[in-house]
């Protein structure tokens, strides 16, 4: 637990001299999740979970799930080569089928934010209130695009 406590204090004190420099921080645990540093707006530690906030919800992990926290300075969902699918989600009829854990993002096509959620394994979304076009859905280290 002191190890926790410590790595608490040294982010806390760091955060705000390495917010300059750096766009994103990075949390690895089950998955590694990015989250951009302008919509963070505090993070803390209790009850054994880091709770970080931002102005689109709270992301929540368990410090004994951490595997490591860090801040960049380049995006790190850039995308080299962008597949119709992945392993880990489908588009059919409809709707996004979901076969792991952890926090769904999609975007338009000129980047802005259209959906989150936090999904479970099994996890059907329905995209019916998107218009047609095409998207970019991420969940964890996966990114596809999705044309509806």
């Amino acid at each position: 637990m002191k190890k926790y406590v410590l790595m608490a204090v040294m982010m806390m004190a760091c955060a705000t001299m390495w917010a300059d420099k750096y766009n994103f921080l990075t949390v690895s645990a089950t998955g590694d999740e990015y989250i951009s540093l302008p919509t963070i707006q505090k993070i803390t530690f209790a009850n054994g979970n880091c709770v970080v906030t931002t102005t689109a919800g709270d992301y929540t992990y368990p410090l004994s799930e951490i595997k490591k926290m860090y801040f960049s300075v380049d995006d790190p969902t850039a995308i080299e080569a962008l597949p119709e699918e992945a392993e880990n989600m489908q588009y059919k009829d409809g709707k996004l089928k979901v076969d792991g854990d952890g926090m769904l993002r999609i975007y338009s096509s000129n980047g802005a934010l259209v959906q989150m959620a936090n999904v479970k394994k099994g996890a059907n979304i329905s995209l019916g209130n998107l218009k047609s076009g095409l998207y970019i859905v991420n969940m964890g280290n996966k990114t596809i695009k999705l044309t509806k």
